[in-house]
């Protein structure tokens, strides 16, 4: 860097025009004829008063005026700690830049990835019941329309015996009043859908292939922790991102409510998802003095090589871990 300055040499009033520059240990000036170096320890600064140049004081007695206050910091490395970080980062050390572009785009995305859950934690707990309601309403209806869901052909009586076992599968501090829809879905299969607000859409054929209202209790506990967890909201603002999290915590639903039956109707939970809900299920059967392994028994038959259940399967990953370990618990003694 190249400055232009004043040189006074303290035995003459007359001041020579020159230009200043430093390397790594002098500062070196000319005046076009002679050059100079001082070393730049030497060197004192001396801020100028209110509309006087700032003066850099030469061991000799000279002195050099400077107009530039910053440059004259600049020359005898007295510039404030920001401005000598930006000339580090400018001038020196490419690499370094490009590590400190990647630290901060990690950082923004470990923020994106991290903050994002609970963002969206966040706001479904805030979304009104009704809200949810609308939403699993909407659901049901175009489920009906495009997977062929028609009214239930059990009993009537076997059909309230199964709404007074999910209501034993529900939380005595649930906020929603629970609801379980049966149907006849001989599209879909076996299938339980948990929806919003505590309504729960279970097939004929799923009851029909159960060996006991034990196993359907299972199912029907672990659709209960999906509703509970509010998986299906929460997997939906993730996948709207953070401006639908934020036009909820605005009190804006609009959007949400739009695209809300498209996805909760094909909604494929994640392995994290899974993992609470059979948490809350286990409890659940826990407290009823039920096997663990009772939904297990249930899935395994369901996944044979007709592939009649494969919806539901497909819904409910899990964790390749977690169900290995379950398999092992649940395998019977040889």
């Amino acid at each position: 860097m190249s400055l232009p300055g004043n040189y006074l040499d303290g035995h003459s009033h007359a001041g020579k025009a020159v230009m200043l520059q430093r390397d790594a240990h002098h500062l070196v000036f000319t005046d076009g004829v002679h050059t100079h170096r001082y070393p730049a320890h030497s060197v004192k600064f001396l801020a100028g008063a209110s509309g006087l140049p700032d003066q850099l004081q030469l061991p000799d007695g000279g002195v050099i005026e400077v107009a530039s206050a910053y440059g004259c910091q600049h020359l005898t490395r007295r510039q404030p700690l920001p401005a000598r970080l930006l000339e580090w980062l400018q001038h020196g050390w490419p690499w370094l830049r490009l590590l400190l572009l990647a630290l901060v785009a990690a950082a923004l995305w470990g923020g994106y990835r991290n903050g994002l859950p609970w963002l969206a934690a966040e706001a479904a707990r805030r979304t009104p019941v009704t809200v949810e309601q609308e939403m699993a309403s909407a659901s049901l209806k175009l489920l009906e329309k495009t997977s062929g869901l028609r009214p239930s052909q059990l009993s009537p009586a076997r059909q309230d015996s199964l709404q007074k076992l999910l209501l034993q599968a529900v939380p005595h501090t649930s906020r929603y009043h629970y609801q379980l829809r049966l149907v006849d879905a001989r599209e879909l299969g076996p299938d339980i859908i948990p929806l919003p607000a505590g309504l729960v859409v279970m097939s004929d054929q799923l009851v029909k292939r159960a060996r006991s209202d034990d196993e359907l209790f299972a199912m029907l506990a672990h659709a209960v922790g999906h509703i509970e967890a509010r998986h299906g909201l929460r997997g939906l603002i993730r996948t709207g991102g953070p401006s639908l999290a934020v036009s909820l915590f605005t009190g804006d639903s609009s959007t949400l409510q739009a695209v809300a039956p498209i996805m909760l109707a094909d909604m494929k939970y994640s392995a994290e998802f899974e993992h609470e809900a059979d948490v809350q299920a286990r409890r659940t059967l826990a407290a009823r003095g039920l096997s663990p392994c009772l939904s297990a028994a249930l899935l395994a038959r369901l996944d044979g090589p007709d592939h009649a259940a494969a919806n539901l399967l497909s819904a409910h990953p899990g964790d390749p871990a977690a169900s290995a370990d379950m398999a092992r618990q649940c395998a019977p003694a040889s």
